[in-house]
Order: C-alpha cells, then structure tokens, then sequence
C-alpha cells in the first residue's frame, strides 16, 4: 500500500496525460482504482507544483496537465528584454539582451531587488506599480522612460511565474517601441498641422506657422521660410525663427532686419532650389545670401554662432517652386527629425501654394483635396494589397479600384504569359448592361480568351512601356483579335471614347496590363494616380506570383518526401520536429503530435533510459564529428507506438541552416535473416 500511495502522483500524471481536456477528482479515482482522498490531496499537491493546471467548470474541478515553457527556451531566443523576479521581487534570470541593454553583468544583478538594482526603465515608479499590482492575470503596461539623450518607450509584459518548487514570482518582458510611438507621434504631428492648415483663415500667417513649427522640430540657430514672388523675380523672407540672439547677432551683421529680405532670384537659382526635394546641405551664408550682403560680415556671423550649419529644402507644390526653408544649427551637430521635417515640408508647400494667391483660392484648394483623396485611394489600396488574402479575386480588384477613378468607362484587366507569348483578359469592370451590350456585339465572352503576344505589338499597345499609353481604337484594345467591323459597331453603338492602357512592370519585366475604355467624350482624368496604382498593381501581382511560386516549390517538396517509400522527418536546428511523411507514422505508428520534439521521440522510441541514453550520446556524436552535408547512418532497435520492436536504419544528414533531414530504412527482416544464416553457419562448423 505504501508503495501504491508514493507512485500515486506519477499515476495520476499518466493518466491526465491522455485525457487534454481535463478530468475530476473521481474520473481520475475510478480510473486508477483509489478512492477519492488520495487522488485529492495528490492532485492539489502537483497543482502548487505547478505540474497540474484546473479550472473550475460549475461545481466540479477539471484538472490538466500544465502546460509548461521552460525559460531557457525563450530567454536567449528574443531579442526583448527578459527579467525573472521571485515573490519578493528579486532577480532570479536575466537574459543577455538585458545585460547588454542594461551594461550591467549577470553577477551584479542577480539576487537582488528590483528597486535595489535602480535599473532604467522597471525600477521607474509606474513599472514598480505594475509589477506590485500583479495577481493572476499578465498585465501589459507602456513605460515611458527619459534619457540625456531623448525619451524612450518600452511595452511591458508583467506575467505570473510558478517555479518548479511552486514559489510564485514573475517575468517582465520589455520591448522597446521607441520607433513606433515616434512612428505613431510623426503620425499625429502631421495630421495636427494638416488639421491646421486645413482650418487656417485667409488673414493667419501661415509663414510664421510653418517656421515656428520647423524651429519646434529643430530648435538652434534659425529657421526661415522664404518665398517666391514670380512677378518680380524675387525670393522674399517671410518669416524668420529662431533663438532672440542669433537673431539679433545675425540683424547687426548684416546690418538690416532679416525678416522681409529679398533676393534677386534667377531661372538657374530656381531650377536649384527644385532640385531640393529634401534636406541638403547649404553652402556658406555668402552664398546664401544670393551674394547681396559682403562676405566678410557674413564670416562674422558664422564665427559669432561658433560655426553655422545650414540645410536647405525646396517648397515644391505640384511640380512648381513655391520658395524654400532654411534651418541653421550649431556646426558639427545633428539635424533631429529629419524625415519628419521633410513631410511637414511637402506638406507646408502644399498648403502655402494655396496661400499665395487669393484669387487662386478657391481652384488651388480643390486641387489640394483632390490630392489628400487620392493619398487616401492609395493608402488605402495599398494596404488591400498588403493584407490581401490569396483567394481574393486580385484582378477584379484591380478592375473595381480603376473604375472607382474613371467612373464612365469599361476596364480591362489582362496578363501576360511570357513563356506562352499570349495575353489572356482575367477581369471586366464597369456598367453591367454596357460590357453585356459590348460582348454582344463582338460576339464573345472575353474572360479567358488568349490573344497571341504578337498581336499585341502589333496593335501598337506599348508592351514596353511603363506610362500611360492611348490605345486609338477598340480594335486595339482587343489585340486586333476581335473583327475590325464589330469593333467599330460597338464604339458606334456604345458611344465609347477614348482608350487607354497602362502595363504592369516592375524588375521582373512586363507581368500583364489594364485597359481603360472610356464610354464618354473627352481625356483620361486622374492620370497621376493611376501611374501610382498601377505600380501598386504592378508589386501585388509580382508579390502574388512570387508566393505562388513558393507555395508550388513547396508543395513539390513535399509531395517528394511524403510520397518516398521510405520513412523522412525533418528536425529543426532546435530540436523540434516540423515535418514527418506518411511512410514514417506506418513504420512507427507516432504522428507529429506524439513526437513533437526529440525529446518526446527518444522517450517514446527509447523507453529503456539506458538504451535512451546510448542513443542520444550517439545522435549527438555523430553530428558533431560528421558536421553539415555528410550522413551518419546508424543502426538501433525502436519500439514503435503499438509496441512492436523494430531494427531501423537512420540516416540523418544536417543541411546549412542545422534543419536535420532524416531517413529510416526498416531493416528488421535483414537482421532476421542474417542471424539465421550466421546460426546456421555456426551449426554446419559445429558438425
């Protein structure tokens, strides 16, 4: 009895093991023949263990076996920062991206407390509140944490820790999302300053707007914003920001308010300023000033700041020269937020082109939201694009959102078969009675319909063009495919217009392309974006033919392992199993989920510790001295799942990336036959 009473918690561990859903207390007490007072006390003992999980279901207790992770497996495998506390809050495990994050070694940290150790970020007030509030659940917390050298963001994760002795701690898992909430706050900046450009009356300074909130983003020396008055050929300083004494050092120099200035400005200098799409460093103030103020007083400036570093950027609107913005800083340092400027720049030339004329008021801010709705079309289809399942009809797709831009048309969506030289049309958008009345007249359904690739060129399409070309008839757009006649009945009776194509290209080359017929007089409106649509198109359907591809290598992969008459697995550089053929589970009877890890398939195959270990001490040899590429066949009795022993064959190889490819060749009846032969041998020496 007493032996029966000290195996009793192993039992009940083997009998949970099959039933994952859960059993109770008397489930787990009929099955092993015991009354329910052991299996109790035993049962609550391996839950502060932490070997069983239960849960409450109604009334009764469901018990499980707990899923553990041991933290070995994760704490050197993530890049995030991983700190393990016990109940009283002192460190117990710290993995070595903290170390290196933290500058500390693993010797000054360990055993001692959370608020002892002082560290950046979880000694922090409203880290020490989180990991003080843990009870049961994980907690998630977004830490702020101030540096000499900016603030900093981490993702805390506070999670409830059981240890093997049953003691309760936590893990603290820290990411650091600096560049997402500087992301997420470039993000709210400019739609802050696009809300206010939006909103600004006629009579606000929208210059002194755009410098001050330039001087924000690099506060220094000074920030100006200069623009040009075409008529008289000037660059004029409408407003200038910055620190009251360089300002002031800069007015005494030059003699003058800087504020109001005004440049003669040429041509050749405006071509210059164009050319400034970002950022780019100035040359000295001299040249800055056009030259207009003497040299030596523009030196005397420079060496009164202690060095002057300036960085020019062309306010640009629609391809037309605005002006420019100037930000000068202390020589030798760095321009902070450099991309962040450089949007907010685009986008104040934006809303100062609508600024400079009243009487182009009102046709500049139509142009303006045309713009923003356009930004959003593309946004947002990019996003489809990205997030695009591939069961989604990806041409109709295409067909839809290019009819969203030209309403009163017909499109065609088609693509192109290199190997097959034929062009085949997968989609046809637009008004349902209109594409009904044009298939009628041309007598065909066009979806799926192959044209000769050489037909094509012939029709003067533009197959290797990458801008939007005319197509003059509909007898080209169909590929000269389609009889001449019907082609001109049904312009005639549709009272279709003009047509246009664009290709789908990319580095790969020409992957298909779209048509546009439109049924109205009259041009291709919107051309800008659907130039940038149609390269959006052009990636997605690379994208889609490149996992195509993959998935078709990968499946003929598969299908090569699975369908061998020999037993494969294949085992990553961890140790896990991820793949085992069909040709494996009927020689041993195990599936995937029996053998997980090698863990698993040594104790499964392995039952005798002594023959375990033999084989695990040979696996490991063998690699070690055969290294990647050279096969290490050994030979070792298994015990497959229905309890057969079987003399098997292994055959692992180890590829580049340390996956180990695995054969097993069933050589039970050899080593059968062999022994009798050798028996018999044996017996006719004998004799």
């Amino acid at each position: 009895m007493m032996q029966e009473e000290h195996d009793l918690p192993n039992r009940i561990l083997r009998a949970l093991r099959f039933r994952p859903k859960g059993m109770t207390i008397t489930e787990v007490a009929k099955q092993l023949g015991v009354t329910r007072s052991p299996v109790s006390k035993h049962l609550e003992i391996l839950q502060i263990a932490g070997k069983v999980d239960v849960r409450n279901i109604g009334n009764a207790k469901l018990y499980s076996l707990a899923q553990r992770v041991p933290i070995s497996a994760f704490l050197c495998f993530t890049k995030n920062l991983i700190l393990i506390l016990d109940n009283e809050q002192r460190i117990v495990q710290v993995n070595d991206q903290c170390l290196k994050h933290l500058r500390q070694s693993k010797e000054d940290l360990i055993g001692r407390t959370i608020r002892e150790a002082a560290l950046p970020v979880v000694s922090t007030p409203e880290a020490l509140a989180v990991i003080e509030g843990l009870e049961r659940e994980q907690v998630i917390a977004d830490i702020r944490y101030a540096r000499d050298d900016g603030e900093f963001f981490y993702q805390m994760q506070a999670i409830p820790t059981t240890f093997e002795d049953g003691e309760k701690g936590c893990t603290l898992v820290l990411e650091d999302i600096t560049e997402r909430k500087r992301y997420v706050s470039d993000m709210e900046f400019l739609a802050r300053t696009g809300r206010d450009f939006r909103d600004m009356d006629v009579t606000d300074d929208i210059y002194q707007y755009v410098a001050q909130e330039l001087y924000t983003l690099a506060p220094g020396f000074l920030v100006w914003v200069g623009i040009i008055d075409e008529s008289d050929q000037i660059l004029v300083l409408k407003s200038v920001v910055g620190n009251p004494v360089a300002i002031a050092v800069t007015e005494q120099f030059v003699g003058m308010k800087v504020e109001g200035m005004a440049f003669p400005i040429t041509k050749a200098d405006t071509a210059e300023l164009i050319r400034h799409l970002k950022l780019v460093k100035a040359p000295p103030l001299y040249r800055l000033m056009h030259m207009e103020v003497p040299e030596e007083n523009c030196q005397q400036v420079e060496e009164a700041a202690g060095g002057i570093d300036t960085y020019l950027m062309g306010l640009v609107s629609r391809g037309r020269i605005v002006g420019d913005v100037g930000i000068s800083i202390q020589a030798g340092t760095e321009l902070p937020n450099r991309g962040l400027i450089e949007a907010f720049v685009r986008q104040a030339a934006i809303a100062i082109d609508r600024k400079i004329a009243d009487d182009r008021l009102r046709q500049s801010l139509a142009r303006e939201q045309e713009q923003v709705r356009n930004l959003l079309f593309l946004s947002r289809t990019a996003m489809d694009f990205i997030e695009m399942d591939d069961s989604v009809d990806i041409y109709h797709y295409i067909g839809d959102r290019l009819h969203d831009l030209t309403p009163g048309s017909i499109i065609f969506v088609c693509t192109l078969d290199a190997e097959q030289r034929e062009i085949r049309f997968r989609a046809v958008v637009g008004d349902r009675e209109q594409i009904d009345r044009l298939q009628g007249v041309i007598g065909t359904e066009l979806i799926g319909i192959p044209f000769p690739l050489s037909e094509m060129l012939l029709s003067g399409s533009g197959v290797s063009t990458d801008r939007i070309f005319e197509s003059p008839s509909l007898y080209d757009t169909f590929f000269h495919q389609i009889p001449g006649e019907r082609c001109v009945q049904a312009e005639t009776e549709l009272g279709l217009g003009r047509g246009f194509g664009r290709n789908f290209s990319c580095r790969e080359g020409i992957s298909g392309c779209m048509m546009i017929k439109l049924t109205r007089p009259g041009d291709l409106a919107n051309r800008e974006v659907i130039e940038a649509f149609a390269n959006q198109a052009s990636v997605a359907l690379l994208r889609r033919r490149a996992r195509a591809n993959l998935l078709q290598s990968e499946r003929r992969f598969r299908d090569i392992i699975d369908f061998s008459p020999f037993a494969a697995a294949i085992i990553d550089s961890d140790g896990r199993y991820t793949y085992i053929n069909r040709a494996f589970t009927d020689l041993f009877g195990y599936t995937l989920e029996d053998i997980s890890t090698g863990k698993n398939w040594f104790r499964l195959a392995f039952p005798d510790e002594t023959q375990r270990r033999e084989a695990i001490a040979a696996w490991k040899t063998d690699r070690e001295q055969a290294g990647p590429g050279r096969p290490r066949p050994r030979t070792f009795s298994i015990r497959c799942r229905d309890g057969e022993e079987k003399v098997i064959r292994f055959s692992p190889v180890e590829i580049s990336d340390g996956t180990q490819y695995v054969t097993y060749e069933d050589v039970t009846e050899e080593r059968r036959v062999y022994g009798m032969l050798v028996g018999e041998i044996a017996g006719l020496r004998k004799k």
